[in-house]
């Protein structure tokens, strides 16, 4: 990465950061964070109840892509199965791209057995792709975690100039250039004093997270 380019574009993206529409992210990482508990007696309320926004939910819920209420409608049909899935998924220990395998395959198996029994509604998909597992990665280890999205991704490193680009969705890598580029945005003032205004909210996500990595390719990206 072109260090000079990484640093001017901060800088630019620091005078852009208060007017950025994604501040109720790091609210949607502090109500997993305060919910999330996968002992909880009720399993569908505990992820409804993590996964929730009064904002925006756009990361779960849009037209054609609702991974969030199927989710729980796996869950309802089959909650000791969704209890090892996120288990799984979220042993640090394990190979990442392994964990994220299994959790697809999976839901794969619940989404056919799910049609089996008849349930309604009718699912065309069960929506657990890459973005929303890395999701769920990214509100349980906010520090470790960020949601991939495998086009702002690419776009972001040609805008830093970077010549060895992902040919397939990378989400190891994504994480070790996410670390390097924190560790350049934490030294700009101006960033880290407009960041500081969402991180004073008492409802958003106060301790280290690679959101503002995450919102910060998205803006490289040129996405909202």
């Amino acid at each position: 990465m072109n260090l000079q380019r990484i640093r001017e574009t901060i800088a630019a993206y620091g005078q852009e950061f208060p007017h950025r529409p994604n501040g109720h992210l790091w609210q949607i990482q502090k109500t997993f964070q305060d919910h999330w508990d996968l002992n909880a007696p009720d399993l569908v309320e505990m992820i409804d109840q993590s996964i929730q926004s009064q904002v925006n939910r756009r990361m779960w819920s849009r037209e054609g892509y609702q991974p969030k209420q199927v989710l729980l409608a796996f869950t309802t049909m089959e909650p000791l199965l969704v209890h090892a899935m996120f288990s799984d998924l979220f042993h640090s220990g394990r190979d990442l791209q392994g964990r994220i395998s299994r959790f697809q395959f999976h839901a794969d198996e619940l989404l056919h057995s799910y049609r089996e029994r008849g349930y309604k509604p009718a699912y065309a998909g069960h929506d657990q792709d890459l973005p929303i597992i890395t999701f769920y990665l990214a509100m349980r280890y906010p520090a470790q975690h960020g949601p991939y999205d495998h086009h702002a991704f690419v776009r972001s490193l040609e805008a830093l100039q970077v010549t060895s680009l992902p040919q397939v969705p990378d989400p190891e890598r994504w994480i070790k250039v996410a670390r390097t580029l924190l560790n350049f945005m934490q030294k700009d003032e101006p960033l880290m004093q407009a960041y500081e205004l969402v991180r004073q909210d008492p409802l958003a996500y106060q301790d280290e997270t690679l959101l503002l990595v995450w919102d910060y390719m998205q803006w490289l990206a040129g996405q909202p």
